[in-house]
């Protein structure tokens, strides 16, 4: 008999428990038996559940291990059955005045085992309320729903024996805890960052009619065992008054970085435009406030749309794409005349929202789709009010052409996972000198669309002589674009001077600061090495203050140091000149990381530019979180709570947020939210 095949299946096995079986496990468990009842292998016992073979030495350890490892809801109602078994006996052994010893003895096991189980069971109620809490703040969902009857319910199945925490512990007491430990965290990464720009934006909760800023900080941190990595934190939400805007604004943010300890360390940073925020940036006399590329781009594609003869023609154009998406008998003809051309069946896309990217969409099908188009209105005599004629189209040709190359822009810079703002001086270059040039051809209203954006990109980043520079030093950096063929020899000259400068700057600081810190390194995430032991003073040296000719050979300290620093960092400037180009679709960062020996001060320096981001992309995401935060449900939501919510939820995340998609991109851009709107 125990010779029998060791693979059974469910309808040929007859499982009987262990004939002397105390525990419940063995509700889920038996041997297999023959016809007459006679169990056939005592060391192979069977699994009711799953029906697969488990191995039986005497004991049931292994029977419990693989319910809970494989069949969590029958292991939690055999810890619940088994524990108010010995709850029972417990009572029963209390109740007796004068317990024999062997009760006593298993009174006390009883009570041991029961102490495990209950044990149990509060680590695994421990780990779902802190399920509950990440569910709340990753998924930006109110404290409400923990009395949502569906999501009780939805607990009950996992566990029937848990109790949810209450709305109120959530709010006031669990929710605050996981705020003061993640925002220790971050404290503590930013203690050890030197330089940092901050990226900033105004939104408004249509629910709560509040005005809010966002707060967000990027650095570019070195590790020597990572490299260099770039490091975003979201530091503050909070409401700001009507009256007073910009000062107000000012007031937060410097209150922000106090608290954050930040003060000192801002390089720069990137706003949306708005004047509110970038007059607070003037009186907080931040170094640099760059223009968002995203915000600078959208301006300028709202003043050419909003030229009449644009505006007039895409109203021209969704009248058509609305013609072919209401009328059921258009829509089949238009199917019709697709399968005749041999063109994929598709129906047509409107702007809704009337950002340029959703406008572009609606061009390039209707592009796309021109001769079914045409062929289908011209079976129709009372449709000739919506016909295209040529120059309609190429109308039409020409603004794709025009648009195209800016999403192509814009998908390549939110796709980068390195800082992107040594690349606006090249990609506003290339799209003011190829895309936005003037052709010999070109119809009327397309070369006022070119020129329109032109001017709206050329006035953002001309305004001050401070983001001309720094956009300078920043592409210099990437070598990449190290060569500046943009730029003449003499502006080239004058860049490489200003870069020497601030590197004979961060060497003079280190000079200045080394009777603290014998021997300085990169801005790093590492706690600094243990100071070296100072060397002694080498013999001679005084017998050398004593010469005669020290006067005339040996120079002073500050003269000395001068010189060499400067020889130092033109030697290091004409050696990072001297290594290749890098190909355009390289990692820069991961070059820097490699060649970080070779260059003891340079990283110093793009450190400090490479931290102002391209974009504000990073805080509208923020916004969109924040407009997540105030939904409906939450109309009466505190400004604090806001601020933790949108707080825990950016930097609890320790994964990759998914690049935008093309709708998302929609958003960001083009501020079109439902719950809040940003103020210009």
């Amino acid at each position: 008999m125990e010779g029998r095949s060791a693979g059974p299946s469910s309808s040929g096995l007859n499982l009987v428990a262990h004939p002397r079986a105390k525990s419940k496990v063995w509700r889920y468990f038996g041997f297999d038996t023959d016809a007459d009842g006679c169990i056939l292998h005592w060391k192979r016992i069977y699994c009711r559940v799953c029906m697969s073979q488990i191995a039986y030495s005497g004991n049931t350890s292994n029977l419990s291990y693989h319910l809970e490892k494989n069949h969590p809801l029958e292991f939690s109602e055999f810890v619940k059955s088994n524990t108010d078994h010995m709850r029972e006996a417990f009572v029963t052994a209390f109740s007796r005045i004068k317990p024999e010893p062997s009760v006593v003895h298993l009174q006390h096991s009883h009570d041991t085992s029961s102490r495990q189980s209950l044990g149990y069971e509060n680590r695994r109620h421990n780990d779902l309320t802190m399920a509950i809490i990440n569910f709340i703040c990753e998924g930006m969902y109110p404290v409400s729903v923990v009395e949502e009857p569906t999501f009780r319910t939805l607990l009950r199945t996992a566990d029937p024996g848990y109790a949810p925490p209450s709305k109120s512990d959530l709010a006031v007491k669990m929710l605050p805890q996981m705020y003061c430990r993640t925002r220790e965290i971050v404290l503590s990464e930013l203690a050890g960052v030197v330089n940092c720009g901050v990226t900033t934006d105004l939104w408004q909760s249509h629910t709560q009619n509040i005005t809010y800023i966002s707060l967000s900080m990027h650095s570019v941190n070195y590790n020597s065992t990572s490299g260099f990595s770039v490091t975003s934190k979201c530091l503050k939400t909070f409401d700001v008054e009507e009256d007073n805007t910009a000062e107000n604004i000012t007031r937060a943010m410097y209150e922000a970085f106090v608290e954050w300890g930040i003060t000192h360390k801002v390089s720069g940073a990137t706003t949306n435009g708005s004047v509110d925020i970038v007059k607070a940036c003037s009186l907080l006399e931040l170094s640099v406030e760059m223009p968002c590329l995203g915000h600078t781009m959208n301006r300028g594609m709202d003043e050419a749309f909003a030229l009449p003869r644009v505006d007039g023609f895409l109203g021209r154009c969704r009248k058509l794409v609305d013609h072919f998406q209401v009328t059921a008998m258009s829509v089949y003809l238009l199917r019709e005349k697709q399968k005749q051309h041999g063109i994929s069946p598709c129906t047509l896309t409107r702007d809704r929202g009337r950002s340029w990217l959703a406008t572009l969409a609606m061009l390039q099908r209707l592009k796309q789709q021109q001769l079914p188009i045409t062929a289908t209105l011209l079976e129709n005599s009372n449709n000739h009010h919506l016909s295209f004629d040529s120059a309609d189209w190429a109308m039409v040709e020409g603004l794709v052409e025009v648009l195209q190359p800016f999403k192509v822009v814009i998908n390549m810079i939110t796709s980068c996972r390195y800082p992107t703002i040594s690349m606006v001086r090249p990609v506003l270059h290339m799209l003011l000198n190829t895309t936005l040039k003037a052709k010999e051809g070109d119809l009327k209203e397309i070369g006022m669309t070119k020129e329109v954006i032109a001017k709206v990109l050329s006035s953002a980043y001309s305004q001050t002589q401070e983001i001309s520079t720094f956009l300078n030093i920043a592409t210099f950096l990437d070598p990449r674009y190290k060569r500046l063929p943009f730029l003449s020899a003499q502006e080239r000259s004058q860049v490489e001077s200003n870069v020497i400068d601030e590197a004979k700057a961060i060497l003079e600081k280190q000079i200045a600061e080394r009777p603290a810190f014998d021997d300085f390194h990169l801005v790093s995430d590492e706690p600094p090495s243990k100071k070296p032991t100072p060397q002694t003073e080498r013999p001679g040296s005084s017998a050398t203050q004593d010469n005669p000719l020290a006067a005339i050979f040996c120079q002073s300290d500050s003269d000395q140091s001068q010189e060499e620093l400067h020889a130092q960092v033109v030697e290091e400037l004409s050696n990072y000149k001297s290594q290749r180009i890098l190909g355009l679709n390289e990692d820069p960062l991961l070059w820097w990381s490699s060649h970080v020996a070779l260059f003891p001060t340079l990283p110093k320096v793009l450190q400090k530019y490479w931290c102002v981001p391209a974009t504000s992309v990073p805080c509208h995401r923020l916004f969109s979180s924040s407009g997540t935060s105030l939904c409906g449900k939450r109309n009466r939501i505190a400004p604090a709570l806001v601020d933790q919510q949108v707080f825990l939820y950016e930097n609890l995340r320790s994964y990759h947020e998914p690049e935008p998609s093309e709708d998302d991109l929609e958003d960001i851009w083009d501020g079109n939210f439902t719950l809040g709107q940003p103020l210009e």
